[in-house]
């Protein structure tokens, strides 16, 4: 009886373990705009992190109508199935240590009859436990899991295109991870996987690296002229002078606000080559009748109107994007859809706004909210450097977008 017990437990243990070899072969696509991720395979579980609409995973693991996903940092995590579409992927993987050893069988103590590069690619053939056995180059071994990566199959043959000169191309999936290098401007690399905001891509034949979706755009063709190239753009700065705007929790001033986050802009389209004007360049006070003026006179292919958000309830927040006329939905759309992917803040999404400087403009134009000033949380959220810099990066990709359309 004890026997058999033994022989139960062991079987039952190797089930959890062990991810079925067909789950590693499948990649789930994100169906809704944000998706929780849970630490277990129901809603009872606490939620690790959120993922977004349109990004793709590699399944590890299938429990009833949940998916266990690998995220960044070798995590993984559990998704409804409601929410996501299964696809079968390549069984392309990819080594992520240097000198990794190929080992005779499926654990350390197996002999090792090679070494594998970073970067390098090679066909998996099994899978036992933690251990892979993958073939490279023609020459068969066992590697730890913990070391490569499976390749999603839509992301071959894809390219990034880098948006700014002096971006950082990085070790792992954080700001804060050591720099490989710097990439110009334009320059482009395969993709070799996403991993949540992250693209890993190919640096050369040896190395792999990290770049953040947010200062990229991805296409099938190596080469890709950006079409936000000699488009003129009116930055509106809000209020400015006497106007003060609104005045946060903490003492934030929204006309200082404003014209730091419109500079800051002003300077990352410029980098993309697009003809930026801004509404005022110092705290000087424009009329509203002038801002639109300016946006006919200059005849602009697109007028933003930067603005910050207050309410009598402190617990308010969130930003949103407003449009007044039919035709400046597609304007409204685009940001939204980029915007909407900041982790940091509430997306409110698309609100039609009576608004004087979109009422009387006859060019395509629309006002954003970027969050609460009246909230104190948010605002020190909203005023952050790292908030400032993704949230102008986000309107950016949104207008490269638009002008795609």
């Amino acid at each position: 009886m004890r026997k058999w017990l033994s022989i139960l437990l062991f079987s039952l243990c190797f089930s959890i373990v062990a991810p079925s070899v067909a789950a590693e072969r499948s990649i789930v696509i994100v169906t809704v705009e944000r998706l929780n991720v849970r630490s277990g395979p129901a809603l009872t579980f606490p939620i690790q992190t959120k993922i977004t609409k349109g990004e793709r995973y590699v399944v590890l693991d299938k429990k009833g109508k949940w998916f266990q996903i690998q995220l960044s940092n070798n995590q993984s995590g559990w998704v409804s199935a409601d929410y996501v579409n299964i696809e079968k992927a390549g069984n392309t993987v990819v080594c992520e240590a240097n000198q990794l050893r190929l080992r005779q069988g499926p654990g350390l103590n197996f002999s090792i009859i090679g070494y594998i590069v970073r970067g390098e690619k090679g066909i998996a053939l099994q899978q036992k436990g933690e251990w892979v056995k993958v073939q490279w180059n023609g020459k068969e071994g066992w590697v730890h899991r913990a070391y490569i990566s499976f390749v999603d199959k839509l992301a071959e043959n894809r390219y990034v295109h880098v948006l700014y000169d002096k971006t950082n191309i990085r070790a792992t999936a954080s700001t804060e991870a050591p720099i490989i290098m710097k990439a110009k401007r334009n320059d482009t690399f395969p993709i070799v996987r996403k991993e949540g905001q992250w693209y890993v891509i190919q640096v050369n034949e040896r190395t792999t690296g990290y770049i953040a979706e947010w200062v990229v755009k991805t296409s099938d063709q190596q080469i890709e002229e950006q079409t936000i190239h000699g488009k003129t753009i009116v930055i509106d700065a809000g209020h400015g002078g006497k106007d003060y705007g609104t005045t946060g929790a903490q003492g934030t001033r929204e006309k200082a606000l404003t014209l730091a986050t419109a500079k800051l802009l002003q300077t990352k389209l410029q980098a993309l080559g697009a003809n930026v004007i801004l509404t005022r360049e110092d705290d000087t006070f424009r009329s509203l009748s002038e801002r639109v003026m300016l946006a006919h006179q200059t005849k602009a292919d697109a007028f933003i109107s930067i603005h910050y958000d207050s309410s009598l309830s402190r617990s308010a927040n969130g930003l949103t994007v407003y449009y007044y006329k039919e035709k400046d939905r597609l304007l409204a759309q685009s940001l939204s859809s980029q915007l909407s992917r900041l982790s940091y803040i509430n997306h409110r999404g698309i609100r039609f706004g009576d608004y004087h400087v979109l009422r009387e403009n006859n060019r395509r134009s629309v006002l954003l909210e970027l969050g609460y000033l009246s909230n104190p949380t948010e605002e020190q959220i909203i005023t952050s450097a790292n908030y400032q810099q993704e949230v102008t990066e986000a309107i950016c990709r949104g207008l490269v977008d638009y002008f795609e359309k």
